[in-house]
């Protein structure tokens, strides 16, 4: 392990920050933070993600996000994402466009098939003490180490999946592509100012539908506080940066003195701070608390509910799909969570590459599982 990569204070600040993500969401709104999830609903349900009011809290939640992101690396750091270790390391991966063509579609794909990610099943699911995410967090290390510990320069898909670092410059942001990020952070506060401007339910409405309506509008603030706080907590942290992803994956640095274990920090920080979260969430709280809610914060008591998963099947599913997620994990070095920053940021082969090929593969992973369930009874 080297000191000079390893960066636990700000990676425990920036976990913490993505953890208090999670926990205002799960807290005020009843929801569970996962970027995948979020990310692949606008492909696989676009109608409802887009006009169901029960959803505009996502919109509102990728407006703030992008906004938040494109705010700190205009105005507060613009060296925010800048790799100090791209000009003195010769042994970092330099990913080529087949690389983020190929990681894009494993981690839409495989996050889908296995129902999350980093956030979902990592900073949400074993905050929850789940051992089906448990299991998840397993399968994606285990082969995301593999990948980026086994695709060495003697690796006969190196070639494929690497590049030169004469390229490094068609990598960084052009004024196009950080054009294309601010229009895509504008459109994305056009699309969720709906939800604020929604009307309220006429005067014959019944009981229930005025508290859904309020109910659905009053999730839109906290949503907003949590994409800022998810931002933020992305950037501090460095898990923007791909040198501090394939620095953990990558345990061949274990013995050379390279490996940078900031991730663990990362997670640990972000799982402390969701795991006190579901201290006051009413059934799956460890410690006794006799003010534990049944009911997020924002919502009213007669349809208000937590929306917290309680599948505890661990099926080919689930750890095929988590697989082929950490695979392409260490292929990109990108999960959702960072891929959303850099988007939004206008780098191309995040924006132009990496995210088409994730929406396609969160798609036809959605049919295959819908495949699945028709075919199930006849094999029974």
């Amino acid at each position: 392990m080297s000191v000079n990569y390893f960066t636990p204070v700000s990676g425990l600040i920036g976990g913490s920050l993505i953890g208090l993500s999670a926990a205002t969401l799960l807290l005020f709104n009843g929801d569970i933070l996962g970027a995948s999830g979020l990310m692949s609903s606008f492909v696989v349900a676009p109608k409802k993600t887009l006009t169901d009011p029960s959803q505009q809290w996502k919109l509102a939640f990728l407006a703030a996000f992008c906004l938040t992101t494109r705010v700190y690396v205009t105005l507060i750091d613009p060296d925010a994402l800048k790799d100090e270790r791209l000009g003195y390391s010769s042994g970092l991966p330099i990913v080529s466009p087949i690389g983020f063509i190929i990681g894009g579609f494993c981690v839409g794909f495989g996050t889908r098939l296995g129902n999350g990610c980093t956030t979902g099943h990592g900073i949400c699911g074993m905050a929850r003490l789940s051992t089906r995410s448990l299991m998840a967090v397993l399968a994606f290390m285990s082969s995301g180490m593999l990948m980026a510990s086994g695709c060495s320069p003697s690796c006969p898909f190196n070639p494929y999946l690497r590049d030169s670092y004469d390229s490094i410059a068609k990598h960084l942001p052009t004024e196009t592509t950080i054009l294309i990020g601010t229009v895509i952070a504008s459109l994305a506060a056009g699309a969720a100012l709906p939800g604020f401007l929604r009307k309220a339910p006429h005067k014959n409405a019944t009981e229930t539908e005025k508290d859904e309506h309020d109910n659905n509008k009053r999730k839109i603030i906290p949503a907003i506080v949590s994409a800022a706080f998810f931002s933020l907590g992305l950037v501090i942290s460095k898990m923007t940066i791909s040198s501090k992803i394939y620095g953990f994956l990558n345990v061949k640095g274990i013995s050379d003195g390279t490996w940078d274990p900031t991730l663990a920090c990362v997670m640990g920080g972000g799982l402390v701070v969701s795991f006190i979260s579901y201290q006051w969430v009413k059934g799956f709280n460890v410690f006794k608390n006799s003010k534990a809610l049944e009911c997020p914060l924002t919502q009213k008591s007669s349809i208000g509910h937590f929306s917290v998963p309680t599948n505890k099947v661990i099926d080919n599913k689930l750890m095929i799909g988590e697989a082929i997620f950490g695979l392409g994990w260490g292929i990109a070095g990108l999960c959702p969570g960072p891929a959303m920053f850099l988007a939004c940021a206008g780098y191309p082969n995040v924006l132009l590459k990496w995210w088409p090929c994730f929406f396609v593969g969160s798609f036809l992973a959605e049919k295959v599982k819908s495949f699945s369930v028709k075919i199930s009874p006849s094999t029974k």
